[in-house]
């Protein structure tokens, strides 16, 4: 059995913070602390629970699954082709490219612009900067690897400073919470982790993580899934002390900056309090190169795996990206924070129901009986509950109500925190299990 050294296995976790690490992870613990105020280290607890615990966990049920596709398929061939379709379509151009191009821009430039003007800018701002992801993802380079390994620890220490001058200089002016963080500030605070989408991603990048134990000698299944699952929660303790400090930034600031829209205008608020313009401008600047190269990163691959599934090359799906992600990023952040709730309402819960099976995969004994009804459950209805909670309307009235889907809908446990799918799930899943255990046979 090989065994690797310390700086070899720390190498591998801090790769895996750095592939978590992006613009939500960066934007939203802030705008939690404001929104939660005198709530938020409870917010701030459950926020971890979706935004640290469930990406462990998911690197931890790719690791013990083989990848992503092997998992799903788990459930059936067809639907393990759309997932993990859907699964790098939003954490690419849908959600995670655009909002992660335009966060700089909000942070750094912004601020100097006449709102009346901030469309056209924002226009030239997103064309130069996937003109530029467009050539280097054609024409890859060492540099771009050299940067991101000193780009998250520049990041880091950035966090730090913030965080220590906040505790020495600010006045705490705390908010008061927002409607859903007084009515249910747990449930709010667990679907709010949605949004890092770190869960998602942990589906994909813990192949990589496999990857790169296996390229260091480590070849045991065994180790390979302790090993992942180590660096992972090494990863997940990072994550977590960075989301408390930025959200701690928040919280502070609440109610001096109770109308900052989102977290990058917050950030750039409070870094010009701290430090003034220079301050807006460094952060700005060193967010801007870390989104670069996580952009990069996205882009590359989800063409890379596009390309191998069809029959239209690399180079037209990175133009395809590209276009796509311009096209969003242009809407700005605001908007794509709040097209991105229902998209990821929807599918979590699958995604969730899939890493919890996962973990226990050996006690169901790879039933897909038990698989496809949980799934399938969780899938029906986020999905509807994703479009119970979206602007879509027919006359000023909601879909669901309008097809009279929604009385019964309500009528679910947590179906208004946006976890109507939990009891259901859990109600199929021994379902399932009862029907599975009296089969001879698992053909469903």
């Amino acid at each position: 059995m090989t065994k690797i050294g310390k700086k070899e296995f720390y190498v591998v976790a801090l790769m895996l913070f750095a592939m978590f690490f992006g613009a939500g992870n960066f934007i939203l613990p802030p705008k939690l602390g404001m929104d939660a105020g005198s709530n938020f280290y409870l917010a701030i607890l459950f926020f971890c629970v979706t935004g640290v615990a469930l990406p462990v966990l998911g690197v931890a049920a790719v690791a013990k699954a083989g990848t992503l596709k092997e998992l799903a398929s788990r459930v059936n061939v067809t639907f393990a082709v759309i997932f993990v379709a859907v699964i790098y379509i939003t954490i690419g151009p849908l959600v995670a490219i655009p909002r992660a191009s335009t966060m700089p821009y909000e942070i750094m430039i912004l601020p100097f612009v006449d709102n009346e003007y901030n469309v056209y800018y924002l226009a030239f701002y997103s064309f130069i900067y996937f003109a530029l992801n467009y050539y280097i993802c054609l024409n890859p380079s060492t540099m771009l690897d050299t940067l991101g390994k000193y780009l998250t620890p520049i990041l880091l220490i950035l966090i730090a400073v913030f965080f220590i001058c906040t505790l020495i200089y600010s006045e705490v002016n705390v908010s008061i919470p927002n409607q859903n963080y007084t009515t249910h500030p747990v449930a709010t605070a667990f679907v709010e982790g949605y949004q890092t989408m770190d869960a998602l991603a942990a589906l994909v990048f813990g192949i990589s993580v496999v990857g790169a134990l296996k390229s260091l000698g480590v070849t045991n299944k065994h180790q390979l899934s302790l090993l992942t699952i180590k660096a992972g929660l090494f990863s997940g303790i990072i994550l977590m002390i960075v989301y408390f400090a930025l959200g701690y930034l928040g919280y502070v600031y609440g109610n001096t900056f109770k109308d900052a829209s989102n977290g990058a205008i917050l950030l750039s608020l409070i870094s010009d309090d701290l430090f003034g313009s220079f301050g807006r401008f460094i952060l700005g600047f060193t967010a801007l190169l870390a989104c670069l190269t996580t952009t990069i990163g996205l882009i590359g691959s989800s063409a890379s795996y596009f390309s191998s599934v069809t029959k239209i090359s690399y180079k037209n799906w990175v133009i395809i990206w590209v276009v796509a992600s311009f096209v969003l990023s242009i809407q700005g952040l605001t908007q794509i924070l709040k097209v991105s709730v229902p998209i990821l309402i929807a599918i979590y819960p699958i995604a969730i129901v899939l890493i919890i099976l996962s973990l226990i995969n050996n006690l169901i004994n790879e039933s897909k009986i038990i698989y496809r009804f949980s799934v399938y459950t969780a899938a029906f209805i986020g999905i509807l509950n994703a479009i119970d909670s979206s602007i879509l309307n027919i006359n000023d009235e909601k879909i669901l109500s309008y097809l009279g889907i929604a009385k019964y809908l309500e009528m679910l446990p947590f179906y208004s925190s946006m976890l109507g799918w939990v009891i259901p799930v859990i109600v199929m899943f021994i379902l399932g299990y009862i029907i599975n255990a009296f089969s001879k046979k698992d053909d469903f």
